[in-house]
């Protein structure tokens, strides 16, 4: 099965109810915190507990798997929570250059979570679109 989602709405609003079943945080799901998740018992949780930490760790590596530009736009505003503007100040380009890099970061994160779905064989798929 395959859920198609819209990937700002994924990352705006989907991904803090996923961190909630999962008993994550947001800030868990770095790329330097990501290798370090750990899962609670497979035998005492829900298929909704297992299914959001399951998406919640393929956000994390998909994240880690992106360029460092892409990174820091991705964690700064997706999993911090800062205004594009102010990812865009502390990174230091230009409005245009940075809605460019934002584009490239929106679609290497696309792919990578892809790729760690099928690695991990998440049911329902989800196929993230812009």
């Amino acid at each position: 099965m395959e859920v198609t989602e819209n990937l700002k709405v994924f990352l705006k609003q989907d991904l803090n109810m996923l961190v909630a079943h999962s008993a994550r945080f947001k800030t868990d799901l770095t790329a330097d915190k990501v290798d370090n998740l750990t899962t609670m018992d497979k035998t005492i949780v829900t298929e909704e507990i297992a299914f959001a930490e399951n998406v919640t760790w393929c956000v994390g590596k998909a994240i880690q798997a992106c360029s460092i530009k892409s990174k820091k736009i991705l964690t700064g505003v997706y999993l911090f929570g800062h205004t594009n503007k102010e990812v865009m100040e502390e990174m230091g380009y230009s409005k245009s250059r940075y809605w460019e890099l934002k584009q490239i970061a929106m679609n290497e994160f696309m792919e990578n979570f892809a790729i760690y779905q099928k690695k991990i064989d998440i049911e329902p798929f989800i196929k993230l679109v812009k």
